[in-house]
């Protein structure tokens, strides 16, 4: 005898797929932050929207910098907002807060974070 009978089972699985968390669908506008402690140096993206994890981005970024840059940084890339001023509002600070932890900040334009996420754009 079985505590969860088939029929049970189907519909529950329905449900829980459905009542999923709805930003890992949406696009958000984000950006990323990469960083080299070491070398005292930050990168932070340009704004973009993007339906992707962050996990899946940071890896991104990562490996971009080491193919393309031969350096290593350490991405972060927060869960964004639905509106962009809001995430260029976080990304002010972010810039802000890298330049009075003494870092030297550059920016990647949007033709590279294009490059560097692929086709989660």
């Amino acid at each position: 005898m079985t505590l969860f009978p088939q029929a049970f089972i189907f519909p529950a699985l329905g449900l829980a797929l459905t009542c999923a968390p709805a930003h890992a669908l949406a696009q958000e506008w984000r950006f990323c932050v990469g960083v080299a402690p070491a070398a005292h140096e930050a990168v932070i993206t340009e704004v973009f929207a993007s339906s992707a994890e962050s996990a899946q981005l940071e890896h991104r970024f990562e490996a971009y910098f080491r193919a393309r840059k031969n350096r290593a940084l350490t991405f972060q890339c927060p869960h964004g907002a639905s509106e962009r001023v809001d995430a260029m509002n976080a990304q002010t600070a972010a810039l802000q807060f890298n330049r009075q932890m003494g870092f030297s900040v550059s920016s990647l334009p949007s033709p590279e974070v294009a490059a560097a996420a692929g086709p989660d754009l």
